[in-house]
């Protein structure tokens, strides 16, 4: 788990170097294969850079797969388990109504960006994060693991989902 700032436990009031701040280098634009809006690079973007945070709603799912629905919105199941549950959960971000530019980020089997959990001992947030060294006019992709909510059209040779392309 790595740790940032924030206004409320920084004497800098999170403008540190573990602060968090959203990137000016990432835009939105339309994909050209399917004119879905997606996220690419205005500038190029160093390897490790934090491009802004994976904002939503936070809601409450079953720990197993085989127990609850089918992912049918934008969720983003996190690795972290809430502490003081009564009852085995897990927290997931819902991109489907709100959130930032991030939630725009589409989903690629060799993704050049990674979500990250961050927290400051009272709250875990989920960054987007580059991997590698990103050229200006790339598009930003992260790879949405096994819970992927739509049909997977990457492209990539060793797409993980190759079994939902005919879908």
């Amino acid at each position: 788990m790595n740790v940032y700032c924030n206004v409320n436990c920084c004497p800098y009031r999170g403008v540190c170097g573990n602060g968090l701040a959203e990137s000016t280098k990432p835009c939105m634009m339309r994909n050209e294969r399917n004119a879905s809006l997606c996220v690419v690079t205005a500038e190029d973007i160093d390897a490790g850079e934090v491009l802004g945070q994976y904002l939503g709603a936070i809601d409450l799912v079953r720990p197993s797969v085989r127990d609850r629905l089918r992912n049918r919105g934008c969720r983003l199941i996190l690795k972290t388990h809430p502490e003081s549950s009564a009852y085995p959960v897990r927290v997931v971000v819902n991109t489907k109504f709100m959130g930032g530019m991030m939630r725009f980020v589409n989903h690629a089997c060799n993704p050049v960006v990674e979500f990250r959990e961050v927290s400051n001992g009272r709250r875990t947030t989920v960054v987007v994060a580059t991997t590698v060294f990103i050229r200006e006019g790339r598009e930003i992709s992260v790879d949405y693991g096994d819970d992927l909510w739509s049909v997977c059209r990457c492209g990539y040779k060793r797409c993980h989902h190759q079994d939902t392309q005919n879908e």
